[in-house]
């Protein structure tokens, strides 16, 4: 059992984007995963790295797992100081046991050096491939991992963002993100991303402290992303 002082509760994580920021009440919360889902070219890699390139530009350090084809070259737009790199750990999964060894191996570094933040994007891509409608086993395969993604947020009490795609729902006639409930109940913070002509709409969908429904919006630039 550990005792927790109110007065140390640590500071949010900002994106360093002004819109971005005060829609989240200041950014990402540690200690707890959340969740970013769109479609494609909503933009939710763009606010993965946004993320990844304040935490270096404060001298920390990131660990970055990709499962959707990172382009070092948007990475360079977004952050072209290569001389913070250094701190940032890329890992590069092509199958499910690729995403969970990434995770293992995140935090064995976690517990060698002090890291502020986990990405993972995204979580659900190679269980829509390889498991299929093997509802039980890709079920059982996001326990494994949201487990260990909750446990090194706890543990090490920083914030840990995950990437979703979204499936269409016919019952609902709506689009959601993959995993449905199951992945909804692990996340203490959903936002969801929509494309709407050359803008992005980001909306609290689940949040602790922060009313559901708001939303902002923003544009995807070549320097990364700019408020209205």
């Amino acid at each position: 059992m550990e005792k927790i002082n109110l007065e140390d509760i640590p500071e949010k994580l900002p994106s360093n984007v002004k819109c971005i920021d005060e829609l989240m009440n200041g950014g990402l919360e540690p200690g707890i995963i959340t969740e970013i889902y769109g479609q494609g070219g909503s933009g939710k890699t763009n606010i993965s790295m946004i993320f990844a390139r304040s935490v270096l530009l404060s001298g920390k350090r990131v660990i970055y797992i990709d499962t959707e084809g990172f382009s070092t070259e948007r990475f360079s737009q977004i952050c072209p100081d290569k001389s913070l790199y250094k701190n940032m750990v890329l890992f590069r999964a092509s199958s499910i046991d690729d995403q969970d060894l990434a995770i293992i191996r995140s935090e064995k570094l976690m517990k060698e050096k002090n890291y502020s933040l986990l990405i993972l994007d995204s979580l659900t891509s190679f269980f829509r491939i390889e498991k299929g409608n093997d509802i039980s086993s890709r079920m059982s395969g996001f326990e494994k991992e949201l487990g260990m993604l909750n446990n090194i947020a706890v543990r090490y009490n920083i914030p840990v963002l995950l990437t979703n795609q979204i499936y269409e729902d016919i019952d609902k006639k709506s689009l959601e993100p993959f995993g449905g409930f199951f992945i909804d109940h692990s996340m203490k913070a959903i936002y969801k991303l929509e494309k709407i002509n050359n803008k992005r709409r980001i909306e609290i969908v689940k949040h602790r402290s922060i009313k559901e429904g708001l939303y902002t919006t923003f544009i995807i630039n070549d320097s990364g992303i700019s408020c209205e």
